[in-house]
């Protein structure tokens, strides 16, 4: 396979790993294989075959031809469409219905809500996650926050010293 190819086609398993909030464990162990050749998939890189491939395509029903395009694209509620389609096995159901990553928490859920329209604090921004039912440290969201600087504005608090307030970045400016 060219070398181009498996770049974007681990590109867009990453994609779809993310998008279903597994971690590189979760997401080998769901589809049966190594966390060894997830990251051999995602990262691009030789000394992976079509076999492995088809563990991911039969799971996310998914065509060869769908992960090769450079435009692959997926319905944001990717998650819940493959947990409704395994609610019959409870080991895949399971693993698709539990607390998801931090980076998924963040881009699926707090990014798609006008919740950080407004600044807040982290203690807020964990109290958001939990009202969904989601338990995260506020370190854990502060350490993802600050690695999307391309769409998280951090400012430090107007009243409360060494406090910082999160925020959606505006796109337009």
């Amino acid at each position: 396979m060219e070398t181009s190819v498996r770049k974007i086609i681990g590109r867009n398993v990453k994609a779809l790993r993310e998008a279903l909030g597994l971690s590189q464990m979760k997401f080998a162990i769901l589809i049966g294989m190594s966390r060894a050749s997830v990251i051999n998939i995602e990262s691009g890189k030789n000394g992976y075959n079509l076999n492995l491939l088809d563990n991911i395509l039969t799971f996310s029903n998914y065509r060869l031809e769908d992960i090769t395009k450079q435009s692959f694209e997926m319905p944001e509620n990717i998650r819940e469409i493959l947990a409704e389609h395994y609610k019959e096995s409870l080991d895949l159901y399971a693993t698709l219905t539990e607390k998801p990553t931090i980076v998924y928490a963040i881009n699926y859920r707090l990014m798609k809500s006008h919740f950080l329209d407004h600044p807040k604090e982290i203690n807020e921004i964990k109290v958001f996650f939990e009202n969904i039912g989601w338990s995260f440290k506020g370190t854990s969201i502060q350490n993802a926050l600050k690695r999307m600087p391309q769409l998280i504005l951090i400012e430090k608090h107007k009243l409360k010293e060494n406090t910082f307030v999160y925020s959606k970045r505006c796109l337009n400016g």
